[in-house]
């Protein structure tokens, strides 16, 4: 007869760390997680565990294995904390979007989520400015960036609006703005948003 183990969050986390490390692969995780719930001599008595687990064992209908969703789990783990939807799911920021508007009373204009942003400099500094253009084919007209803003016709280099998800899910609340608007924020919770006349409005 087996003995019991018992699983600790600190299991998972040590699995977290390896991906990170370079040391397993994606289907590692699928492995793990489907020795874990098949074999009766696994035993863990939390629901943060259990959760990530199942999430682990069928990726393709939860959330799939990347750095990021990685390092997400892995902060569940230390503070129960899930932010998983916010990286993952657009939809979950629709509500943040109406707020937003209604806060710099402006008229509810979503984007769609599969067209072009201009994302100009490294995301990862502060602050970061936006604003919208009129759309052209294939783009929001959403331009974003950080530092000081160049004219060069390379300075924005388009990437698919979703791919914010798991970058920086802090911005698409602002993706509801209409034409016109524009926004200044910093990690520091700083936020300024407003119409600029400037901006050429009609489509």
């Amino acid at each position: 007869m087996n003995q019991e183990i018992k699983i600790l969050r600190s299991d998972l986390v040590a699995k977290c760390d390896q991906y990170l490390n370079g040391e397993i692969k994606e289907k590692d995780f699928e492995d793990y997680a489907w020795n874990l719930i098949t074999e009766e001599h696994f035993d863990w008595n939390d629901d943060v565990i259990s959760n990530i687990i199942y999430q682990w064992d069928s990726p393709e209908i939860n959330f799939p294995i990347t750095k990021t969703n990685i390092r997400l789990w892995k902060h569940q783990l230390e503070t129960d904390e899930n932010l998983l939807a916010d990286y993952n799911l657009w939809n979950v920021h629709i509500d943040q979007q109406k707020e937003i508007c209604e806060k710099y009373q402006s008229k509810w204009k979503p984007i769609n989520k599969k067209l072009m942003i201009g994302i100009g400099s490294d995301l990862t500094a502060d602050p970061i400015h936006g604003l919208r253009h009129p759309k052209e084919k294939g783009t929001t007209g959403w331009n974003i960036w950080t530092g000081e803003y160049s004219e060069s016709d390379d300075f924005f280099k388009p990437i698919c609006a979703e791919h914010l998800l798991q970058i920086r899910p802090d911005l698409i609340k602002y993706f509801g703005l209409d034409v016109g608007y524009r926004f200044l924020i910093d990690k520091k919770e700083y936020e300024d948003v407003w119409f600029d006349e400037k901006l050429k409005i009609t489509e």
